[in-house]
């Protein structure tokens, strides 16, 4: 037929001349050499921490406490989690062509790093320097450990030189199918979307803190286990309310959400507080970890109602109309064979357009006053 033997000014095949699992694969470098940088840093450092893992088990004998061995697989778990987290986020990034989730990405892994850097002291207060004697191991802890911030290192390094090519790939364009050139709209969409990335990363975070919380510290406090246990999920259920909030405009939820940050903000003031006034007792083994958990939801629970208040402010100028239209032209070009921004093109091919419609008009010479 002629819609699959149509292709791309840049010489990539349309999503209807494909197959549909195809979409799924970048269609640049750039995106590719991005997601693959990331799978391969999450696959090398699980690899490392299933060995500490492994030697974990066969020191389960040794006369250290029971807090200090159970929280070792805890830290592990944790970056696991963060691990596929990332490589979650990164296929979304390339995915929705969002420049803004590519520079979130990086700082995530920032965080990582430094993460990284103080579980080696947890990880070397539980299995040592060495390798056990009589155990076969060969490679000594301090090399496994050490290895894990190397391949952080790199990977950041990565980032830093890939991010400037994918701003080139993806640079306004999102901006620009969405509101065109009201630089007003351009710039209340950025902090939406600023906004949106800032809420996927405060789920993690929160999770990770209660995750060590409940399966380190909260031993024996009933109570305050169950509590916490039951906040991880209701905090999911309040991220996707805020982002509905922001996406379709509502005033009243906005301010609900708004008056739930306040509140994480001195919850989160509180157990920093606690984690250190009990550090050498309660805390002792994972007050290190916790405070970095700490400091990050804070930071990000701040962030996130400065935006949140920013995107309140926006509303009623019609970016939700706007990115209605510009959702709905997407859907009728995906229904005619042809490109909406993602993995299966470049983003530039044109939609059908009803009769008012100038978003995806094709580009003819004029003046600009960018």
């Amino acid at each position: 037929m002629l819609a699959t033997s149509i292709h791309t000014k840049t010489g990539r095949p349309r999503r209807g001349s494909s197959h549909p699992l195809l979409a799924w694969i970048p269609q640049s470098w750039p995106q590719r050499l991005f997601i693959l940088i990331t799978l391969t840093e999450a696959c090398t450092n699980v690899a490392i921490e299933a060995v500490l893992l492994s030697r974990y088990n066969s020191s389960q004998g040794t006369s250290l406490g029971a807090d200090t061995l159970r929280a070792l697989p805890v830290f592990v778990l944790c970056f696991c989690m963060a691990h596929t987290y990332q490589v979650i986020l990164t296929i979304d990034a390339c995915y929705n062509r969002n420049m803004i989730m590519v520079v979130g990405l990086g700082v995530f892994n920032a965080a990582f790093l430094v993460y990284s850097l103080i579980q080696i002291g947890e990880v070397r207060q539980v299995l040592g320097d060495g390798v056990q004697e009589g155990s076969g191991q060969h490679v000594p802890v301090q090399i496994l450990t050490g290895a894990i911030p190397v391949v952080i290192g790199v990977a950041q390094l990565a980032y830093m030189v890939l991010g400037w090519s994918l701003w080139k790939e993806f640079g306004w364009q999102i901006y620009k199918s969405i509101i065109g050139a009201d630089r007003m709209l351009k710039k209340a969409l950025m902090q939406y979307q600023v906004y949106v990335v800032l809420l996927k990363f405060d789920f993690f975070v929160f999770l990770a803190f209660c995750l060590q919380l409940v399966l380190i510290v909260l031993t024996s406090d009933i109570v305050e286990k169950v509590l916490t246990m039951v906040a991880a999920p209701l905090v999911l259920f309040l991220l996707i309310f805020a982002w509905w909030s922001v996406r379709r405009e509502k005033r009243w939820g906005m301010i609900v959400f708004m008056v739930g940050l306040v509140g994480a903000a001195f919850y989160f003031s509180w157990k920093l507080w606690r984690i250190w006034s009990q550090k050498d007792g309660l805390y002792a083994e994972v007050y290190k970890s916790l405070t970095v958990f700490c400091v990050l939801a804070l930071a990000l629970d701040v962030s996130t109602m400065i935006l949140g208040v920013r995107c309140l402010t926006n509303f009623g100028r019609g970016l939700c109309q706007a990115m209605d239209r510009a959702k709905n032209e997407r859907k009728a070009a995906s229904a005619v064979g042809m490109h909406p921004p993602g993995f299966g093109g470049s983003g530039k091919d044109l939609l059908p357009l009803s009769s008012n419609s100038t978003l995806h008009l094709p580009a003819q010479p004029r003046i600009s006053l960018d």
